[in-house]
């Protein structure tokens, strides 16, 4: 079974997509934001981890969720490149990588009233390129756009499941919709929240990073 890594810079719905990947019954554990794939870890070190949150190796895939975008080494990407490489290297063709893409306006102001976070779009906007030309060499990493997920939640749940290899036939991806996340069910009214504040003129070209991505699902 897969070995699943989602990453994505803070606030852009890893918690979300972790909450979605997790309710799958295939899957046995996803670690929240922990960093022991980061932290000078062994691959033996977090196996030993696993075993004891897992019922079964060959049964159920598990992994670890780390956002990136607090720390100085987070402008350019090499923390989330660095410890994605890691998890890739460690769990070899069973490694999988998905990281979600939300808009950089939402992502900046996400948990704030009337108010826009500059340094945190400054690292977005900076990391966020980089980590997507590296990902895109690897087919073992795919892109989720935030937007997407919530809009299309079905087709994209199925894309999800498809990619990590796990079962994705209506009903399971209908118990999974009905799963009660953190910040509620998904919502598609979550999708580009920064076009009801007009409290700035930030003009930034999603689609260019969109189109950036070379394995979207």
């Amino acid at each position: 079974m897969r070995k699943i890594l989602i990453t994505g810079f803070k606030h852009s719905g890893t918690t979300m997509l972790m909450q979605l990947v997790k309710a799958h019954p295939q899957v046995g554990w996803i670690e929240f934001e922990e960093g022991y794939i980061e932290l000078d870890k062994s691959k033996e070190f977090i196996m030993k981890l696993a075993s004891k949150k897992v019922q079964n190796f060959k049964k159920y895939s598990w992994g670890e969720k780390l956002p990136w975008g607090t720390r100085d080494n987070d402008l350019d990407a090499s923390r989330p490149i660095e410890f994605t490489k890691r998890w890739l290297k460690f769990f070899g063709n069973k490694a999988r990588v998905l990281h979600i893409l939300r808009h950089p306006l939402d992502s900046a102001s996400s948990g704030l009233i009337n108010n826009l976070s500059d340094e945190s779009l400054k690292f977005s906007l900076n990391s966020l390129p980089r980590y997507i030309d590296f990902i895109n060499q690897d087919e073992r990493c795919a892109t989720v756009v935030y937007e997407e997920l919530v809009t299309e939640p079905q087709k994209k749940l199925k894309s999800i499941f498809d990619f990590l290899n796990l079962q994705s036939d209506k009903q399971i991806i209908k118990q999974v919709m009905n799963t009660e996340l953190k910040f509620g069910k998904i919502n598609a009214e979550r999708a580009y929240v920064y076009k009801v504040d007009s409290s700035h003129n930030k003009q930034i070209d999603y689609k260019k990073i969109i189109e950036r991505v070379k394995n979207k699902l």
